[in-house]
């Protein structure tokens, strides 16, 4: 069975250790996962119900339609003032409408982070995701320090591989058992 996962990056600049993870974690995936790397968050507009109408701007609408694919979704998660980003947030609230029609439901959710404080980052990603129909798998999260990180290599440290490995592993593993339910 094929899985298409979809691995969002929750960091608009383009050398975060995020992007770097994404990277990481298309790479270990397995063979028969096609993985839909998910950028350009900073993109999208602020949410507001005022503009979201049919159709939808069009930022809003290629990460719902990224999002709709994939089976199963992998949100890299930096921390900002000790809480999930902005643009992941921005992009959580926008994947989450219509009301009802959220692109993250009922799909197994994973959240990575490299932080200073990465269980707070965790948390309140996972509360938001929760509210927006996903199914956070907690025991999927790989997390990195940024004191453990600075001056590695992180598309080549292979701890932080074997720790991306296990995570889309556990998200194929969710989404097979929702195809199968």
């Amino acid at each position: 069975m094929s899985t298409t996962l979809a691995v969002v990056i929750g960091s608009p600049r383009a050398a975060s250790i995020h992007r770097q993870l994404a990277e990481v974690a298309a790479a270990v995936a397995p063979e028969d996962v096609t993985v839909s790397i998910v950028d350009g968050l900073d993109r999208l507009p602020f949410y507001n119900e005022d503009i979201d109408t049919l159709p939808a701007p069009a930022p809003v609408q290629q990460l719902r339609d990224q999002l709709g694919a994939a089976d199963a979704v992998l949100l890299l998660a930096p921390a900002n003032n000790g809480t999930l980003s902005a643009v992941l947030k921005n992009a959580i609230d926008w994947a989450s409408r219509p009301y009802g029609e959220s692109s993250l439901s009922g799909k197994p959710v994973a959240v990575s982070s490299a932080a200073h404080n990465t269980s707070t980052v965790v948390d309140h990603t996972h509360l938001a995701v929760t509210i927006a129909g996903g199914k956070p798998i907690a025991e999927a999260s790989a997390t990195f320090s940024l004191k453990d990180l600075d001056g590695v290599d992180v598309t080549g440290h292979a701890p932080i591989a074997d720790s991306l490995r296990e995570t889309v592993q556990a998200l194929v593993n969710a989404a097979d058992e929702r195809v199968a339910a």
